[in-house]
C-alpha cells in the first residue's frame, strides 16, 4: 500500500512539474509573440474595397432600373419614339455590371477573408529586403520584397482587401524591418513587425 501511494505521489509530482513546464513554455511563447505589433490584419472592409464594389454595384443596378422604368414609361405613353435615351442607359448599365465582374471581386474578397479566418495561410518571418520600390504615381509594378526567401509584390493600385500599402504610401515593409507575414496565394493577409 505504501509503495502504491508513493508511486501515486511521484506521478502527481511529475505531472505538476510537467504542467509547470507547459505553463512556463506558454508564458515564454506569449512573451515572444508580444515582441511583434500587428500593423495590418485583413477584414471584409479592408482598404475600402468591399464598400467601393457595393457602391459600383448599386450604380449599375440603379441605372438598369431607371433605364427600364423610363423605357416602359416612354413606350406606354409615347409609343416607340424617344426610346433611344432609356435604351442607351440600359445598355450602359449592363456593360457596367459586366465589366466590373462583381462575382469574381466578391468571391476574391470572401476567399481571402475565409482563408485568414480558417487558418489556411502560410507564415514567413524574417528581415525584409526591398528589390523594387513603386513610385507614388504608380505606372510600374508594386514594391517587390522578399522575406526569408519568399517574394511578394505589394501594389498600392491593386483593388484587394489584402495588404497593399507601398513604401511611397506609408507602407511599413521597408528594407531591414523584421516582419512576420501571414499570406495566402501570394497575398499578404496580416503583417506583424518587431517593436
Amino acid at each position: 500500500m505504501a509503495a502504491a501511494s508513493s508511486e501515486i505521489a511521484r506521478e502527481q509530482a511529475s505531472g505538476q512539474a510537467h504542467l509547470k513546464a507547459e505553463l512556463l513554455g506558454t508564458r515564454a511563447m506569449i512573451l515572444a509573440a508580444s515582441d511583434f505589433v500587428t500593423v495590418f490584419e485583413i477584414a471584409r472592409g479592408s482598404n475600402g474595397v468591399f464598400a467601393g464594389e457595393v457602391f459600383r454595384l448599386l450604380i449599375g443596378v440603379a441605372a438598369l432600373i431607371g433605364g427600364t422604368t423610363a423605357l416602359i414609361f416612354k413606350w406606354t405613353n409615347n409609343g416607340p419614339k424617344r426610346w433611344f435615351g432609356p435604351v442607351f442607359v440600359i445598355v450602359w448599365s449592363l456593360l457596367w455590371l459586366y465589366l466590373h465582374n462583381f462575382p469574381y471581386v466578391f468571391g476574391h474578397i470572401n476567399s481571402l477573408v475565409r482563408a485568414y479566418r480558417d487558418g489556411q495561410y502560410q507564415i514567413v518571418e524574417g528581415q525584409v529586403h526591398v528589390l523594387h520600390e513603386q513610385p507614388a504615381t504608380g505606372h510600374t509594378k508594386g514594391d517587390v520584397i522578399t522575406v526569408n526567401g519568399k517574394q511578394f509584390e505589394v501594389n498600392y493600385f491593386y483593388a484587394t482587401p489584402a495588404y497593399r500599402n507601398t513604401l511611397a504610401h506609408g507602407g511599413v515593409l521597408g528594407g531591414g524591418v523584421y516582419a512576420r507575414l501571414y499570406y495566402y496565394n501570394g497575398e499578404i493577409l496580416r503583417v506583424d513587425i518587431r517593436k
